[in-house]
């Protein structure tokens, strides 16, 4: 496997240093690393740039506005193979993600003995549930979860898939209304993967998962509250600690 990581950020600095520290640490299959930013106001695309000096990343991409996590994925790959063309897997992480040693040696194992898959999730808070662990799957050995029908922001995909012209849906995931979410780009991507004819799904070894959860969304007052607002889901915000006051930044 020869691994190109994108990292989307939109502040949340303090979560964006963890991640990359994770990664840094515990990635050992060959790989290139590019973060792409969208627009953040909080210190991040200052950082970015030292990162880059220090080697901490291959490379960065700074937006000039809000592209939201599809169209800034679609981006940082397309940039990402003129760089790194060799390439045989694109890896999407969103800045909130732990990574435990042997992660990537785990993923690489499920591409090599499931022939047919297009997409593994490595976000395991997805299917930490009975409900997601009926759903589970067996395919030469390894243990593959579907659930829910699409995976989030942690994930891989063979190259294949990209080749074959299967994108993330450029538009924001917004909702007219505010009582109903709009049908995630995560889960319309996951849905093109299967639609041609590839398997998907998380796999099941907690080696990674998004810390990121109601437990410390008073972290980023601000950011939670604006996305969810943004994303229809207005009966989260009461959820959130903390006031507008605390926290200046708002997120996608």
């Amino acid at each position: 496997m020869k691994l190109l990581i994108v990292m989307i950020t939109y502040n949340r600095l303090e979560y964006t240093k963890k991640t990359l520290e994770c990664l840094n640490k515990t990635t050992k299959v060959p790989n290139y690393l590019i973060v792409i930013d969208n627009a953040s106001t909080d210190g991040t695309q200052e950082w970015l740039k030292e990162m880059k000096k220090k080697g901490n990343i291959d490379n960065y991409i700074l937006n000039p506005e809000n592209y939201y996590p599809g169209k800034a994925c679609n981006i940082a790959w397309e940039q990402g193979l003129k760089e790194y063309p060799e390439a045989t897997h694109l890896m999407r992480t969103d800045n909130d993600f732990v990574f435990l040693q042997g992660w990537d040696k785990k993923a690489e194992e499920y591409f090599d003995k499931i022939e047919n898959l297009g997409q593994l999730g490595l976000d395991y808070s997805a299917i930490d549930s009975e409900q997601a662990k009926a759903r589970e799957q067996r395919y030469n050995g390894m243990r593959l979860n579907p659930w829910p029908g699409g995976v989030g922001g942690g994930n891989i995909i063979k190259r294949e898939v990209w080749d074959n012209g299967i994108r993330y849906d450029n538009d924001p995931w917004t909702t007219e209304n505010k009582a109903i979410p709009h049908i995630q780009e995560d889960f319309k991507f996951s849905q093109k993967i299967i639609n041609y004819g590839y398997l998907m799904g998380h796999m099941t070894d907690r080696l990674s998962w998004t810390f990121a959860d109601e437990t410390n969304w008073n972290e980023y007052p601000d950011y939670y509250k604006e996305t969810f607002e943004i994303r229809g889901y207005t009966d989260l915000i009461p959820k959130i600690g903390g006031s507008d006051e605390s926290n200046d930044n708002s997120g996608d």
